[in-house]
This record gives structure tokens, C-alpha cells and sequence, in this order.
């Protein structure tokens, strides 16, 4: 084999190699930011967990695609967002709209209001004065949840690991050009990835549900594109119900 020829093959490996090998990281190791040794996946969430633990104020956006089971089994994609405003302990609000639907959600103090953009009705219910309790009780007892509001409670890292079984550190990986630790969460109806920045600021930076046992395994993504650590204005949080807007009840959840 000539030099020549050699000194290809050996550059078409060396170019498999970091394509292939180790999810990525050894394109990245010249990288100061990358760790020389794969962190736990649990240091990495906790990080993320006090970081934003410390913050009393702050709101995130995020652009959101899912997939949904048409009758007959086509699977769709559609797309979406939502800005979360948090003032801990007990002020929450959500502006969610995508496809197919829209939510607006207050809670100020023990008290939530949910609007249904598409209904045109809204509804209110009264519960524990912390965005912990509430996001709980909302899910326990009415079966409705938060997009994202994992984030916005007090240990964002006791909830996205809550039954877990496997915990798996992939590698740092770009996320809309920002580079992020990559971090698996697989329990039995629900596997988790998150991406959390590299650095002195660990924040969350997407998020993908994997449903493998619902019918076409739908996904749901959510980058979060936008954080601010800024207070924000109390008004954010006041119920601002549009007029002849229609009240109705929560049912709640049979058999919990």
C-alpha cells in the first residue's frame, strides 16, 4: 500500500472514529468546557437543581414540537410554545399555545385559574399556596399537567427522576449552538433526556419525552431558548379572564 493510500485510510478512520465514537465526545475533547471524565448523571441534574433553586424570580420560554396518533395510526408532528413566569414560593404563570390548542394558567397565592383559549371557558380551584403543592395537586387530583413546570418548582432534579431506573450520561452536545451536558432518564412508561448547559450557568436547555409504550411512541421536544433573572411584573400573575369568557368546573380524576 503506498504512503499515499495509507494516509487516506488512516484519515477516513480517524473521521469514523469521531463521528461514531463515544457519542460524540471525542470531537469535543479539545473543548475546555468538556469534562475529561464523563460526569454521574445525578451531579449534573443536581447542579442544574441548585442553580435554579437559587433564583427566586425568573421566566423561560421554550418552542415545543410533539407528535399525535391520528385515528388509523399516522403520526403527526405539530409545534407550539410557552413562557413560564415564576415568583417563588407561590406565584406561577403560563402562557401556553400550539396547534391544536391554548392555555392560559395563574397562580397566585393558593389560587389557580386556568383559561381554555379554544373553549372560550375558564376555571378555578384553590389549594396549597406553594407552586410544589399546587403543580401536585393539580396533577393528583385533576389530572392536568404543567408544561414544563418541573423547572419552575423547588427541586427540578427529585421530579424528573422520580422512578427511575437507568440514569445514563451520553456527552456534551449542541443545542441551539449552546454546548450541553446530555443525560438519559429511563423508567418503565417514560424515558427522558436532558440538556443542561456546560458551565457555570447549568441550565436546562431541551428536553425530549419518549413515550415507548403508548401507541406510535409519541414524542414530545421542548427547547428552551430564552431564561431571565429578572423579577417579573406582579401583574404577570393576576387572572386576566377575557370578557364572556365562560366558567366551568375541574373534574376531577376518577379513581385517585
Amino acid at each position: 500500500m503506498s504512503r499515499r493510500i495509507e494516509r487516506r485510510c488512516m484519515t477516513a478512520a480517524l473521521t469514523l472514529g469521531l463521528a461514531f465514537g463515544g457519542f460524540g465526545m471525542p470531537a469535543l475533547a479539545a473543548d475546555p468546557q468538556v469534562p475529561a471524565k464523563a460526569p454521574q448523571p445525578e451531579q449534573i441534574l443536581e447542579a442544574m437543581s441548585s442553580h435554579l433553586a437559587q433564583a427566586k424570580a425568573f421566566t423561560y420560554h421554550a418552542e415545543i414540537e410533539f407528535d399525535q396518533i391520528l385515528p388509523g395510526g399516522p403520526k403527526i408532528r405539530l409545534s407550539g410554545a410557552v413562557d413560564v413566569a415564576v415568583a417563588r414560593p407561590g406565584k406561577l404563570a403560563v402562557d401556553y399555545r400550539d396547534d391544536v390548542s391554548q392555555r392560559l394558567v395563574w397562580f397566585d397565592d393558593g389560587t389557580v385559574t386556568v383559561f381554555d383559549g379554544v373553549e372560550g371557558t375558564f376555571a378555578k380551584v384553590s389549594g396549597p399556596s406553594d407552586i410544589d403543592g399546587m403543580v401536585a395537586h393539580l396533577e393528583k387530583e385533576f389530572g392536568l399537567t404543567l408544561p414544563l413546570a418541573e423547572f419552575a418548582e423547588s427541586d427540578p432534579h427529585a421530579v424528573l427522576s422520580r422512578g427511575v431506573e437507568f440514569a445514563h450520561y451520553v456527552g456534551v452536545h449542541d443545542v441551539e449552538g449552546v454546548m450541553c451536558h446530555h443525560v438519559v432518564l429511563q423508567r418503565p412508561d417514560l424515558d427522558v433526556q436532558v440538556f443542561v448547559e456546560v458551565g457555570d450557568t447549568p441550565l436546562p436547555r431541551k428536553v425530549v419525552f419518549d413515550y415507548p409504550n403508548r401507541e406510535g411512541a409519541p414524542q414530545y421536544t421542548a427547547s428552551i431558548t430564552e431564561w431571565n433573572f429578572e423579577a417579573p411584573k406582579p401583574e404577570v400573575f393576576v387572572a386576566k379572564v377575557p370578557e364572556g369568557a365562560a366558567e366551568v368546573e375541574f373534574l376531577a380524576v376518577e379513581g385517585q
